[in-house]
């Protein structure tokens, strides 16, 4: 009987334990944050969620409790050592409660595995900021920048740590480089707006075009806009002036960008001209949507009018980011028939563009390259005589470097061949320059 006893009481011992372990798995991971307990079990097995326990750890932190937070991270660090974005967690959580060492440490202990790790960079930035340690601080940017001079979060940083210096022109060159490349991104819109007389909100931009053609006489294309930052995106008005097939004329446009949210931003174009160099009419709407991983994806519409009726253009682009690199990819689809008829793609103008830049010290400075088939409605050259092209194909190098103050300066050369009538091509060679500028 005595052992039938003791049985029986390690059998309810072990059911109770198992219990109360089932029973903790299914708390909000805050209640311990807020009852000041620290006494949470952690368990980690070969079938535990890393992700969500991660989550889990960051909810502590973020009610406050650190250290609960940083057992549950070194628990991770313990199954999946690589697991970089925990460990910065981790130093961030220490620089959070003024641990600077600590913090210097554990990022340290990132960047010797991982170099140069994006996320292990901006907390340092932000650890040396903090202690006023700003020659450091511009350091690890210098470095931030040279491998991510893209990133929106780097040249936030970057201009957070300019206008502690001082340098408010600077910061506000580095918010319009920002919102060059998502003009809905909010924190840039408040800070610009929030520097007054520095703000530089306003920017303008003169192109000029040049087509060489092998069967025909040159044409030219010059346009200049002029535009302005708000707290709800930006305005842009272009006039463009032509002189081709012994003509001249005249297009005037405007441009807005609204922000909705922090993750996407509207696209508005219209257009006018009385001149058949341009379409009578031109319109476009297109959503940009920011998606996890430095992807950028967005679908819209196009419409031109030569004479009546206008053509419809619907298009879509997949963008993404990646250190120093950025990719594009984009397609405009015109359709010549509805769209449930038999055979809608092969009755379908199709045009695919590819673009590729490697940026080299910062966002102003790239050189790139452009492949594409078919006719972009977004090209400027477009006029009646060749819209659309029955077959088109080309290749473009473009570069753009900070000339002086704060201009920049862009040139690019393009070759195409064109079909213009059935079995019939030309070749044509454009080169351009363009310089822009903020104030």
């Amino acid at each position: 009987m005595p052992d039938n006893n003791i049985r029986k009481y390690f059998s309810i011992r072990i059911i109770g334990a198992l219990a109360y372990c089932i029973f903790l798995h299914f708390l909000p991971a805050d209640l311990f944050a807020q009852t000041g307990r620290v006494d949470t079990v952690i368990i980690v097995t070969d079938t535990t969620d890393l992700d969500r326990l991660f989550k889990r750890a960051r909810d502590f932190s973020y009610a406050g409790n650190h250290n609960q937070a940083r057992r549950i991270c070194y628990k991770i660090l313990e199954k999946k050592p690589t697991y970089y974005d925990v460990r910065t967690f981790i130093g961030r959580t220490f620089a959070w409660e003024q641990q600077y060492d600590n913090a210097r440490t554990e990022l340290g202990r990132v960047l010797i595995e991982k170099e140069n790790d994006q996320e292990a960079l901006l907390t340092l930035i932000d650890v040396e900021y903090w202690t006023n340690n700003l020659e450091v601080a511009k350091e690890y940017m210098r470095i931030a920048v040279s491998n991510y001079p893209t990133s929106q979060s780097v040249m936030l940083k970057k201009a957070k740590l300019l206008l502690r210096e001082g340098e408010k022109e600077s910061a506000a060159i580095t918010l319009q480089r920002v919102l060059d490349i998502n003009p809905g991104n909010r924190e840039a819109l408040v800070m610009l707006n929030s520097m007054n007389e520095n703000r530089l909100s306003n920017k303008f931009q003169v192109s000029y075009s040049n087509d060489f053609y092998d069967i025909k006489d040159a044409q030219k294309l010059l346009s200049a806009e002029m535009g302005r930052s708000f707290l709800f995106g930006s305005i842009i008005y272009r006039a463009s002036y032509a002189e081709k097939f012994n003509d001249k004329g005249l297009q005037s446009e405007a441009d807005a960008y609204v922000r909705f949210v922090k993750s996407n931003y509207l696209y508005l174009n219209v257009g006018f001209s009385d001149s058949k160099l341009f379409p009578d009419l031109r319109a476009g709407v297109e959503m940009f949507q920011k998606l996890p991983k430095s992807f950028e994806l967005s679908g819209g519409y196009r419409y031109l009018q030569f004479s009546t009726p206008g053509t419809s253009i619907y298009t879509g682009s997949l963008g993404k980011y990646h250190k120093d690199y950025w990719f594009s990819f984009r397609t405009y689809l015109t359709p010549k028939v509805s769209l449930g008829t038999e055979n809608f793609l092969q009755k379908t103008s199709q045009t695919y563009i590819l673009n590729i830049r490697k940026y080299l010290d910062d966002a102003d400075n790239y050189i790139g390259f452009r492949a594409g088939r078919g006719q972009s409605p977004d090209d400027r050259k477009l006029s009646e005589e060749n819209t659309p092209r029955l077959k088109s194909i080309q290749g473009a190098l473009e570069y753009q470097r900070r000339a002086f103050g704060r201009w920049v300066m862009k040139g690019d050369i393009t070759y195409s061949n064109e079909e213009v009538r059935t079995e019939v091509y030309q070749n044509r060679i454009t080169i351009g320059v363009q310089m822009k500028t903020v104030f």
